[in-house]
Formats: structure tokens, sequence, C-alpha cells
């Protein structure tokens, strides 16, 4: 138990892992039993003994074994898959059978001793606190010497043990995630707020995801069907790969990007370049956005008048770059600030000639006084 910085109690998780010849200890504190907690404990475990054991008891705990089984027991993907990074083969301790992993029973008894006689006072403020803790006592358990074997677990450890471990990979573990996806109408997956695309044929289908810091993978049941760097950005991004979208669809993402650049361009140079660099980066994310900036645009030039309308535009688009966010409402909004910023626009309220209102009627010119 810890006291955070509003004095309010929290627990914590002890994670203990013991080497079965030597018996050497090891103890780290955690904030939970989730994945991400399991699998850091391991790792911080097999680098404190400085190699890994061949074979890895774990207890039948919902983060590291999903089903119990006593032939083929069924383990969480990532869990595997931090054990085939290390080399080590996992079996888990049989349900009902405490002589299992009746050595780890044996250092939390000890361990537990030790801190509720040395330590039955202290108030700890951290979590880091527990773990300096823990490894005092670790480092004095496991130096002193034994009363079975007469030498000390440390002692024992070096001599006998430590070379029978396999040697730590060289490449540090990173942690992986598996999440399960549905495969969206428009051939895409969404995940932690960006779209990752999928080839076209399983859309509607769920499909597993496998996550590392790095990248994501994509598999239908055994088989890799997709592969994309990891986004972290902002939410709505799209990584699509063309040839995962289905032929019509590809066809209306080469020729529909052109035709509005092209409209683009004739409406406002500012504007059509703005367009370009939108279309450079992901051309069907952009699609919607560009159709309602030149929405906005031709409304604004039949406003203003193509001459006008061309200055007021370039500026409201070198503002909209500045803001670095390309948003319809915030082009629309700084075209109405431009526009009152303007000349007052000419009436063009058509002259009915009196008596019949049908007809229009030429504003007589002003002609000048003569003198």
């Amino acid at each position: 138990m810890w006291w955070d910085e509003r004095n309010r109690p929290q627990k914590a998780q002890i994670f203990v892992g013991i080497l079965c010849h030597s018996q050497l200890l090891f103890a780290l504190a955690t904030v939970d039993q989730k994945k991400a907690s399991w699998l850091l404990a391991h790792q911080t475990m097999y680098a404190s003994f400085g190699g890994v054991s061949r074979v890895t008891v774990p207890d039948n705990t919902k983060t590291g074994v999903l089903k119990a089984h006593l032939y083929d027991p069924d383990l969480n993907p990532a869990y595997l898959d931090l054990a085939i990074h290390y080399g080590t083969a996992v079996v888990p301790a049989r349900a009902g059978r405490p002589r299992d992993k009746s050595f780890v029973e044996g250092a939390i008894g000890i361990l537990q001793r030790h801190i509720r006689w040395s330590f039955r006072d202290r108030r700890f403020r951290s979590l880091s606190e527990i773990n300096e803790v823990l490894s005092l006592l670790v480092t004095r358990i496991n130096d002193r010497s034994h009363t079975r074997f007469r030498i000390s677990r440390r002692e024992r450890f070096e001599k006998t043990e430590k070379s029978a471990l396999n040697p730590l990979p060289e490449e540090p573990y990173s942690l992986i995630d598996w999440k399960v996806c549905r495969v969206h109408p428009d051939s895409t997956i969404a995940l932690e707020g960006a779209y990752y695309s999928v080839p076209f044929l399983h859309r509607g289908k769920e499909v597993r995801v496998r996550l590392t810091s790095r990248q994501i993978e994509v598999f239908v049941e055994t088989e890799r069907v997709a592969l994309h760097g990891r986004y972290f950005g902002h939410s709505g991004h799209r990584i699509v790969d063309p040839a995962h979208l289905p032929p019509n669809a590809q066809a209306y993402r080469e020729a529909t990007p052109q035709h509005l650049l092209s409209q683009a361009r004739g409406l406002s140079p500012a504007l059509g370049a703005l367009v370009d660099d939108l279309f450079q980066e992901d051309s069907l994310a952009h699609l919607r956005r560009v159709q309602g900036l030149l929405r906005t645009a031709r409304n604004e030039r039949d406003l203003l008048g193509p001459e006008r309308a061309d200055a007021v535009l370039q500026q409201a688009v070198t503002l909209l770059r500045s803001r670095g966010t390309i948003r319809v409402r915030l082009f629309q909004t700084l075209l109405q600030s431009l526009r009152t910023q303007s000349p007052a626009l000419p009436d063009r309220t058509p002259q009915r000639k009196p008596g019949n209102p049908m007809l229009r009627s030429t504003p007589t010119p002003l002609h000048k006084e003569t003198v």
C-alpha cells in the first residue's frame, strides 16, 4: 500500500520471480496486473538475472494465460510474442496444483515477513519507493547464507546456474498488442483514431491486428494481408495503399482529384497550390474538404467578381496556411472578414421602369454641369 500526493491509499501489485536451482529472488512493484505491467515485469526480471531460463512457469493469471489446459494452454498473444522474443517456453502451473509454484509461494512468504518486520512503520509515497525497498530486501536475501545450501543464493547462481541460462536477445523487446477490428466498406479499419487500408476482398470481415511501436500488421486467420507504419498523430488520418482499393475506387481516386485540381487553378492560383499540397498528402482523405473549398471560392467569385475575388482568395489562403489548419468553415470566416474590409460592393439591384415593373430601365448617366 502507498499514498499518493492527495494522501489517498493506492494498492501496489508485487511481481515475484525465482530461479528454481539457486532460488535467486526477483521482485518488482507495479501499478496493476494488466498486460503492460505483466510484460514489463518479465523484461525487468530477465535483465536482472542476466539471462533467460529455458522454461518460464507463470501462474494462471488472465494476463498471461487466456485458458488453462493441462497439455495445450491458450496463452495471451502478447505474452506468447514475449516468450518467442526471449526464447523461453511458457508452461503455466497446473490449476489446483500448488506444488508447481511452490518456490514462488515460499519466496512471497519470505518477502512479506521482511517487509512487515523491517518497514512496518514506513508510509510509502510512490511505487519507486516501494521498488527501492524491494531491491534492498532482495539483495539482502540473495546475499545471505542459505540454511540448506550453506552458501548464498547469489554464489550458487554464479557457480552453477548462470551458465545454463540463455543469453538475452540483442534487441530489446518491443511491447506488442493485439486487437480485433472489422474492415469497413471503404476497405479500411479504424485503429486508435487513424484509418489503415486492407485489401477490399476482406470488407466486412473481422481481422486481427498486431501492433508494435513502429508498425501494424493485419491478419486474416494466419495470413498477413496488410502492413503499415504506425501513426501517432492527429485523429482521422488515413493511411491507404492504392492496391488495396477495388478497381472502380482506384479509377475514382486517380481521375476526380485531377478534375478538382484544374478547377481550383482556374479559380485562383493560390487556391490551386493549396489543393495541390493537400492532394500530395492524401487525395482521398482531403477530397470532400477540397470540394467545400471550391464551392466557397465559387460563391466568393460570383459575389465579388473575378478581379476582386482573386485578391481576396489569395489573402484568405495565405491566412489559412499561417493558421496551420485547413478547414472549410475557417476559410469561409476568413473570406467574410476580408470582404468587410474591402470597399463596398456596387448596388446590383435591378432598376424597373415606372408603370411597367417587368422592364428594366438603364440608369441615367451622370453629367457634369457646364458653366
